[in-house]
């Protein structure tokens, strides 16, 4: 990394957080833009994808764990509902140049927020593990919602820091092994909060492996799970406060917030910016259906949370193992070619595993009530995993290559929150769509009871039932899942045309295409 100029050096003798009034030019020798080998910066991969893995924790719970243990006593527009705990990832760009601008010198660009921003993570984590865990005893989506919305906001924030300091900490050689960083990290932390405290929280998986002596709850509970991971945010602070320095930044410009914004929206408006943010908001919704909603559907059919916790926990290390091996293969120029593939591969698999919802037999709570069908469900989950996460690594790797590293990390956090956008705005409305379009009937001493209306909410289990509270039950004659995934998946293939041309289109295009001016320049 290059030295600091001297007016830089002056200036970090003061430890008060300031906004850079105006742009500074630096003259740096870039000593990490030669050629490195990857296993000489092994320290730094290592580092970022603690960072990205401690940011995965939160959504790993927000968007996996909470909505599969709300599935019981919530409506699918609930659990759509939950899902807004997870917009500030969405909406991360609204302060990421404030990130990027406000600052101490002497800490660091990327230190100064993400040591105070983990701390406070590790506090949340800690002090709100019980009252998370009361909230969802008691079903209480609000409560939750909002809980779970201040850690992801945490995480969110922090994400745009680490993106920006990624840029830097690794050489200009190897700079595309960010987004498998970022694969890696993130998939370690999201399927640690997902498929491991799901299994761990299971009671029947827990006393069928682990115990002698059944007992009431799992070995891991929500309230023990957040304390721990409190616990390892406060000890990775800890290292970043004492161990890890931040050197000066090559090829960075300082500048007002005024101005960061101001080219911000420059590079929104740049043409090539905005076709593939139509790209980013599109290509997400022809499985999300499938995806979102799938294994909810198999809890509904009657497979037991300890046959979904078994196939979660046996698709963690295959997971691993695919996210570094896409990583691998979106390391070249050519980072679409491997995302247009996985796209269409995504959405045949989303059909699939509507079907596979469909067939799946009723009743088949457990592995040996029938292995071929536990089977199928392991074997598209991990193929839905691998596509996925090809297509998150591909297009974080062209993400590295056209970000300008003189906005620090606010051009990364622009594609990343429009890809985010493309997946967590359509679930509210898909959701809701699927309660609406699915009929429940009341079925009463061997014929349909038609006078007695169904409600399509379990949130409230005292909640008046006309069908149930008379003896009948509630039965589904049309299920909104079928045809809304199907219609979605359908209209994804012919999407899948318009993207494949475009993509081909923009990664053909000059890196000057992709950077805007600086405020001054214009």
């Amino acid at each position: 990394m290059s030295p600091q100029s001297a007016s830089a050096q002056t200036s970090s003798k003061h430890q008060t957080l300031d906004i850079q009034s105006t742009p500074k030019k630096h003259n740096h020798t870039c000593d990490h833009m030669g050629s490195v080998r990857l296993r000489d910066e092994a320290g730094n991969v290592l580092f970022l994808i603690v960072l990205y893995c401690l940011q995965g924790v939160p959504l790993g719970l927000s968007m996996g764990s909470m909505p599969f243990l709300l599935q019981a006593s919530s409506s699918f527009t609930s659990i759509g509902l939950f899902g807004i705990a997870a917009y500030p990832y969405s909406c991360k760009l609204l302060w990421s140049p404030i990130v990027d601008s406000v600052f101490s010198r002497r800490i660091g660009r990327r230190r100064s927020w993400i040591i105070p921003l983990q701390t406070l993570s590790s506090i949340v984590l800690i002090l709100f593990a019980d009252a998370a865990e009361s909230a969802l005893l008691a079903s209480n989506v609000f409560r939750l919602s909002a809980l779970f919305f201040v850690l992801v906001l945490l995480a969110a924030t922090q994400d745009i820091a680490v993106d920006g300091w990624a840029l830097t900490l690794l050489s200009r050689t190897n700079l595309g092994y960010t987004s498998t960083c970022q694969t890696v990290g993130m998939n370690a932390g999201f399927f640690l909060s997902f498929t491991v405290f799901l299994a761990f929280n299971d009671k029947d998986f827990c006393n069928r492996y682990f115990r002698s002596i059944p007992q009431e709850t799992g070995l891991v509970s929500l309230s023990s799970y957040m304390k721990y991971w409190g616990v390892i945010y406060a000890a990775v602070t800890l290292y970043i406060a004492l161990f890890r320095s931040e050197k000066d930044t090559c090829g960075e410009s300082q500048q007002s917030l005024r101005q960061s914004y101001s080219q911000l929206w420059n590079v929104m408006k740049l043409p090539a910016v905005r076709r593939l943010t139509t790209v980013l908001l599109l290509c997400r919704i022809g499985s999300i259906v499938a995806e979102g909603a799938g294994t909810l559907k198999l809890l509904e059919k009657g497979v037991s949370k300890e046959a979904l916790a078994g196939i979660v926990l046996l698709e963690f290390p295959i997971e691993l193992f695919s996210a570094v091996l896409a990583g691998k293969w979106v390391s070249g120029d050519d980072a679409f070619s491997p995302f247009v593939m996985a796209y269409h591969g995504r959405l045949t698999l989303a059909a699939m595993v509507t079907y596979l919802v469909y067939a799946f037999p009723t009743g088949a709570a457990m592995w040996m009530d029938n292995p071929l069908a536990f089977l199928a469900v392991l074997g598209l989950g991990v193929a839905t995993s691998f596509v996925s996460t090809l297509m998150f690594t591909a297009q974080g790797a062209f993400f590295s290559q056209i970000s300008d590293p003189a906005m620090g990390g606010a051009y990364l956090t622009l594609l990343n929150t429009i890809s985010n956008l493309g997946s967590s705005l359509p679930r509210l409305i898909v959701f809701w769509l699927m309660d609406q379009l699915t009929v429940r009937q009341c079925w009463m001493e061997d014929d349909w009871a038609m006078h007695l209306t169904c409600p399509s909410k379990k949130d409230d289990a005292l909640a008046p039932n006309p069908c149930t509270d008379v003896g009948g039950d509630c039965l589904i004659t049309r299920d909104g899942f079928f045809p809304l995934s199907y219609s979605l998946v359908l209209l994804g293939f012919i999407l899948g045309q318009f993207f494949s041309r475009t993509l081909s289109s923009l990664q053909k295009l000059p890196l000057s295409a992709w950077h805007a001016k600086h405020p001054k320049e214009i």
